[in-house]
């Protein structure tokens, strides 16, 4: 036998594609809980509880999602996204541009990285 019939082969590693979207999902997460802390001193506190929640949770979960990969983690994820865009209707506080646009954006982002982990996740 040759030397190359003896090795064994190597773990799969990460792949570019999700290490952009794991980026993708901890600046969205992030994003969310700076802009809660913006709002908070903008005096917009259901934007800024809806922000906050919903970013702390995204991160939480696209970090456990990086150790151990887990489709529920990721459906939570688009979940939270939804919420998140959906949020400046259901809360009330769709007058203020600012808060409204950064919940749409970071929600949009949230459920697209969401929806592209699971279709990567499927190929593998």
């Amino acid at each position: 036998m040759s030397q190359g019939e003896l090795r064994e082969p190597s773990p799969p590693g990460w792949r570019t594609d999700e290490i952009l979207l794991g980026v993708l999902q901890h600046a969205a997460g992030t994003a969310l809980v700076l802009a809660a802390w913006v709002l908070v001193l903008a005096d917009r506190g259901n934007a800024a509880a809806s922000a906050l929640l919903p970013g702390l949770l995204i991160f939480a979960l696209s970090g456990a999602n990086q150790i151990r990969f887990r489709a529920v983690f990721e459906q939570a994820v688009a979940l939270a996204g939804a919420w998140t865009l959906l949020a400046p209707w259901a809360l009330g506080f769709a007058a203020n541009d600012a808060a409204t646009w950064a919940h749409v954006t970071l929600g949009g982002v949230t459920i697209a990285s969401a929806l592209a982990w699971l279709r990567v996740a499927r190929k593998s």
